[in-house]
């Protein structure tokens, strides 16, 4: 039998025949406290059932959508008080952050105007949502305002931030404040709407919850976490860190849904890489109005919504980790480590290495290519000739910790794993090959990042770096580590073309990419108007490809 609960009252128990069908049911005076609630929860319960070819499986019902129409004659339905007061909220924030920002830009009295008609206008459009469907709009009112709220947030500390500790024009402050809050808003909205399906999302909330309960040892040690993907056919382990999962687990104290509190830190953590590709940028000798278009570049990168649609959260944020590690030992490069500066150092690495197996392997790939550079072009400098020496008692250190405190548990069983297939005289399981060649990887490899156009950009972009004489490529690390960041692509295509998936990671070079592209939309900028109009088209395209699938890959998803 399948039940319907409302709001706490029964509307619907009976049995259904097999296949698809329609079940409506009214809520009326005849459940009164259901009636008057605030909120509209729907509940479909029904008991599982096992077939006999899979007896350990349990299955239940699907539901393909879920219709909330107001009776004709019920009067107008007003949305909870709650998104009520949060919308109030963030249109007085709008008008209070607008004017703050327009102050230093206009007078103090145009800049009032202008924020009280951009509230006037946030109103407008949800006074028009609301009456062209107010169900949809009461149930995402919520969202909508946390969204915008921390969009608002973004853009002000960022500016702020920015401002004091760059030292920049607040003009350039400024759009960066909005590229950092466009580019939570378009992950955030999209990701954490009620309808959205993000593929691996039940999968990393089951072991959230499960630590939350305390088991951190079905985590900690070998077990299901670390079985890799059942597409591969291998009864193989990989020691997929937890340490994810410990990061995020405060966020389960907080009077919040989990799911969406998880979803908000990581799209958050994200939108702050625009920060990274700006200062990347402007290492490979983009202006500071130039390396905007880094920014601008990586806030509506295609394979990132490919990322976020696809809910790895660890890997993103295994990405966030690495790329603080690389950023600071390119900053710190050429200057003197002072004992804070290598514990410092030591204790981002350990953290970038715990967070995700693969993406620490490649992260010390990119940390010896990069310090090979630094040092064949300042080899007469004694201080310069230590940096292959720092960086390898940097990657020494952090490997030993991160084995020490996790890695070392998993030697004995993958290697046991490991043996066991290399033994399978039978074949079984043996690992996804690509039938059709490297063309076939190739033609993959295309589809899967979205968009090409940001990938031929970033290669124009890098030659312009390494082509340039203003660049100064022997006064700054940040040129040979994004040439090293970027060599890294090849790498995950030669083990794609072995071990199916491997080439997933393609999204790691993401911010490189982002740096190198807005460099050479800069330099198109610069070859008058035709080269400002090829540098918008390109910006533009992008972006409508990068919003095309990820709103394609949304309503797919729910629908």
């Amino acid at each position: 039998g399948v039940a319907i609960i409302v709001n706490g009252a029964l509307l619907h128990d009976a049995n259904l025949n097999a296949g698809w069908q329609t079940v409506s049911v009214a809520l009326d005076e005849r459940a009164p406290v259901a009636l008057a609630s605030r909120d509209t929860v729907i509940e479909v319960r029904a008991p599982d059932y096992r077939t006999p070819d899979a007896p350990n499986e349990a299955k239940g019902i699907k539901l393909d959508k879920v219709v909330v129409t107001q009776a004709s004659e019920g009067g107008l339905i007003l949305p909870p008080y709650a998104g009520v007061l949060m919308l109030a909220g963030t249109a007085f924030l709008l008008y209070l952050v607008a004017g703050s920002w327009l102050t230093s830009r206009v007078s103090l009295s145009r800049a009032r105007q202008y924020a009280f008609w951009a509230a006037v206008l946030l109103a407008v459009c949800v006074a028009a949502l609301l009456t062209l469907n107010r169900v949809v709009l009461a149930s995402a009112l919520a969202h909508s305002a946390v969204t915008i709220i921390t969009m608002l947030f973004v853009a002000w500390t960022v500016a702020w931030a920015v401002g004091k500790r760059w030292r920049v024009r607040p003009q350039i402050a400024g759009a960066l404040g909005g590229l950092a809050a466009i580019a939570f808003g378009l992950r955030y909205f999209g990701m954490a709407l009620p309808q959205s399906v993000i593929i691996d999302m039940p999968w990393h909330m089951k072991w959230l919850r499960t630590l939350l309960l305390g088991d951190w040892q079905a985590l900690y040690f070998p077990g299901g976490l670390s079985r890799v993907p059942a597409e591969w056919g291998l009864d193989l382990l990989i020691p997929k860190s937890p340490l994810f999962y410990f990061a995020v687990a405060p966020l389960g104290s907080l009077p919040v849904d989990l799911e969406s509190a998880v979803k908000w830190v990581v799209c958050l953590l994200d939108a702050g890489l625009v920060l990274v590709a700006y200062w990347l940028a402007r290492g490979c000798g983009a202006g500071p109005r130039g390396a905007l278009f880094a920014g601008a570049m990586y806030a509506v990168m295609p394979l990132a919504f490919r990322a976020f649609a696809y809910g790895i959260l660890p890997t993103i944020f295994a990405q966030w980790l690495s790329a603080l590690l690389l950023v600071s030992v390119a900053g710190f490069a050429y200057r003197k480590w002072t004992v804070a500066r290598w514990l410092g150092l030591i204790a981002l690495a350990v953290l970038a290495l715990l967070a995700f197996p693969t993406v620490a392997v490649f992260t010390t790939l990119v940390l010896v290519w990069a310090s090979l550079g630094w040092w064949l072009t300042n080899r007469r400098d004694a201080d310069h000739r230590r940096i292959p020496v720092r960086v390898a008692i940097l990657l020494a250190s952090g490997w030993l910790l991160a084995v020490v405190a996790y890695y070392g548990l998993y030697i004995d069983p993958v290697i046991a794993s490991a043996s066991a297939i290399l033994g399978d005289s039978e074949g079984k399981g043996s690992v996804v090959r690509w039938p059709g060649g490297p063309l076939e990887l190739v033609g993959w490899t295309a589809n899967y990042v979205v968009s090409v156009l940001p990938w031929l950009l970033a290669i124009t972009g890098l030659a312009l770096a390494f082509a340039s004489k203003k660049i100064g490529i022997r006064r700054d690390a940040r040129v040979w580590l994004v040439a090293a960041w970027l060599g890294i692509a090849p790498v995950f295509m030669i083990a794609n073309y072995r071990v199916d998936m491997i080439g997933k990671h393609l999204f790691f070079t993401m911010l490189p990419v982002a740096a190198v592209g807005g460099l050479f939309l800069w330099q198109l900028t610069r070859r008058q108007r035709w080269g400002l109009l090829l540098s918008g088209l390109a910006l533009i395209t992008v972006g409508w490809q990068a919003m095309v699938f990820w709103f394609e890959r949304l309503v797919r998803a729910s629908s």
